[in-house]
């Protein structure tokens, strides 16, 4: 894989010769071998238009059309599920103007002047993002072409379908798995954090009264919930102490890219991978994100996951924090009951703990306790 992603496409898009050099140099020292530099910001729609690069370094003081303007023309050349990493070159330190430059669009940034291992780690971790989401795309497209072509073949048959469909659904599954166990490993030590999730999301939509197929689904879709971390820079991700408010907003952006890797997924359970992915952070009283969803327009599913993911998160060791005790979990959880989670589901989760309070094993679990 490594190899292969060295063979993504890089566009350098800077008014300054001298940082074309110095980026394109390090590129190359680094290993990758497909680097495009465009000096002249009117070259850049144009370039893009024949050939779609897989990362985009972008200044953003330019003559002529500066990066604002590029950048959010670049988002209207694709759908908004796309994938394409722009990580912005700037001096630019106000918090109100790098706010906007996310809001149109941007995935990162990287300030001026330029660090040479920063670059080359968020470029690094990017890329794996894209060339992961790629893949994932390429495999849904020929099984889907599998699928059509059997569909021919055993249009009488439909038990033979059902298993060419579950091939399709398997493949995305392990793709998307595969990226959560990338990301997990990053910030968790044990990577068992998305299954602890998985399994007490499960139990908590059981207590609710949800279906077996439902309870099913969120115990698998649930694990993926933290995929867009694995385009978040480990300077930011392991960071032992509070992020700047800059660092927060960057952060922020895993629910966005996670659901726009797992977007386009023709299952069940990709599509609510893609809903817990995206809105997992929503609050109850609409001061979450990415989206500020409010009440009963959070998906359940996400509602759930919200619940599980801050209890999990607050009874364990963290770069920035020392594990909290359950019980101090328990009452954070309770004090924020109908502000930033769903009423409800804080008390089928309580529910689960207090039947599960003999399981000394629960809370660290190593065995999913009935479910597959």
């Amino acid at each position: 894989m490594e190899e292969k992603i060295k063979d993504l496409s890089i566009l350098i898009v800077d008014d300054n010769a001298d940082n074309l050099v110095f980026l394109e140099q390090l590129f190359r020292r680094t290993g990758y071998r497909n680097i495009t530099s465009i000096v002249d910001s009117r070259n850049v729609l144009p370039h893009i238009e024949k050939s779609e690069p897989d990362i985009v370094l972008l200044d953003i003081m330019m003559p002529h059309i500066d990066g604002y303007e590029i950048l959010r023309s670049i988002r209207a050349l694709y759908d908004s599920s796309v994938f394409l990493p722009i990580v912005v070159l700037t001096a630019i330190t106000e918090r109100q103007a790098r706010q906007q430059t996310l809001k149109d669009g941007a995935t990162d940034f990287l300030t001026k002047p330029l660090d040479v291992l920063e670059v080359a780690q968020r470029v690094g971790n990017l890329l794996q993002t894209r060339y992961m989401y790629k893949q994932h795309l390429e495999y849904s497209s020929l099984l889907e072409a599998a699928v059509l072509d059997r569909t021919r073949e055993l249009a009488e048959n439909n038990q033979a379908l059902s298993k060419v469909n579950q091939v399709l659904d398997d493949t995305n599954v392990e793709i998307a798995n595969r990226l959560a166990e990338a990301a997990e490993f990053r910030d968790d030590a044990t990577g068992k954090h998305t299954f602890r999730v998985g399994t007490i999301a499960a139990l908590v939509a059981e207590e609710l009264g949800y279906s077996a197929d439902f309870v099913e689904l969120i115990n698998k879709a649930a694990r993926l919930h933290d995929l867009g971390k694995i385009g978040i820079p480990d300077a930011i991700l392991l960071k032992p102490g509070k992020l700047t408010e800059d660092e927060l907003d960057l952060m922020k952006q895993h629910c966005v890219i996670g659901a726009k890797v797992l977007s386009g997924g023709h299952s069940e359970l990709l599509e609510m991978a893609e809903q817990i992915a995206l809105s997992h952070h929503e609050q109850w009283n609409g001061n979450g994100y990415p989206n500020q969803l409010k009440g009963k327009e959070i998906p359940i599913e996400a509602r759930i996951v919200s619940v599980v993911d801050v209890f999990d998160a607050l009874t364990h060791v963290r770069p920035y924090k020392e594990a909290w005790s359950e019980q101090e979990a328990i009452e954070y959880i309770t004090n924020h009951k109908g502000e930033q989670f769903d009423a409800k589901v804080v008390d089928a989760f309580l529910s689960v703990l207090t039947k599960k309070s003999g399981d000394v094993d629960f809370i660290n679990m190593d065995v999913d306790p009935g479910f597959k």
